[in-house]
């Protein structure tokens, strides 16, 4: 998982975070290797759908409402919005946006979260498909919304089809629940595990030159989650980093996040550990 403090780089992938490899000033390496590797980590979550949904986190309300208010004032306030969420995953946003009454076309690649998504929403349209080639009509859609998954894009072709099912003024709307490392026990755990999902000020995300979208706008909020102790190791295991590690691998490292949390101050003992995190939102709209 990347963050939002992106910047297009050439290359068929986009948006990685800032502190990869390929944030701005920093020298690339080969574009084809730098593929494979984010292919192999987008392609990491199947295996593990129902953990995933079971630990990974929903999206604060109140950044869900910031993302959709400029199509929904455009609508007016009572009526409902025609959604494509692109890369639903299991649905840990999906859920939100059709309990608020809205049209919901929920497109995912992977058939193995797409079948955790039909089950767990059974309100929305799910869709095999993805960001680059989306299976919706042209310019009838109010929102287009990505959460978690805008830094696994092949950047330039998913900003022409996003342009393309969008109405003239709809809203592109992009999320990511971030590490809040700005509580201390977080910092030491992520120190503990690594990965790039850490907040580091407001979504910067730069569309390719000529993008057909216009007065972008970033706010972060700041929100937590509740997991028992085991589902904290749990949902480190669901990190693509960790995901691609190879086992032996992967279980050292699964084995030191289990001793911190049984050992530090500040969780261990915990029937409940409360999970700080920063959600960085961003959006454009449509020329």
């Amino acid at each position: 998982m990347h963050g939002p403090n992106i910047v297009a780089r050439r290359g068929r992938y986009g948006n990685p975070s800032e502190g990869s490899e390929w944030a701005a000033g920093a020298s690339p390496r080969r574009v084809g290797a730098v593929d494979e590797l984010t292919a192999r980590r987008a392609r990491s979550f199947g295996p593990v759908a129902a953990m995933y949904d079971r630990v990974r986190p929903g999206y604060p309300p109140d950044g869900v409402s910031w993302v959709l208010e400029r199509a929904a004032g455009a609508r007016g306030a009572r009526d409902k919005l025609r959604v494509v969420e692109l890369g639903a995953g299991t649905g840990s946003l999906t859920r939100d946006l059709v309990a608020r009454g809205h049209e919901v076309i929920a497109v995912e690649p992977d058939p193995h979260m797409r079948a955790v998504l039909e089950e767990r929403v059974p309100g929305a349209d799910v869709r095999a498909g993805q960001a680059e080639d989306l299976p919706v009509d042209d310019g009838g859609v109010d929102v287009v919304v990505g959460a978690q998954m805008w830094h696994w894009v092949q950047l330039e072709a998913a900003a022409v089809e996003v342009a393309r099912v969008l109405r003239p003024g709809g809203t592109l709307g992009l999320m990511w629940n971030l590490r809040d490392e700005g509580v201390a026990w977080m910092a030491e755990l992520g120190a503990v595990f690594g990965g790039d999902d850490v907040h580091r000020g407001a979504a910067n995300v730069h569309l390719p030159p000529g993008a057909a979208f216009t007065a972008t706008a970033a706010r972060d909020f700041r929100w937590s989650q509740e997991l028992a102790p085991d589902d904290m190791v749990d949902l480190v295991a669901t990190r693509s980093h960790v995901r691609v590690m190879g086992a032996e691998e992967r279980e050292r490292l699964l084995g030191r996040v289990t001793e911190f949390v049984a050992s530090h101050p500040a969780v261990a003992g915990r029937g409940r550990i409360v999970v700080p995190y920063v959600t960085s939102c961003w959006r454009a709209t449509r020329t």
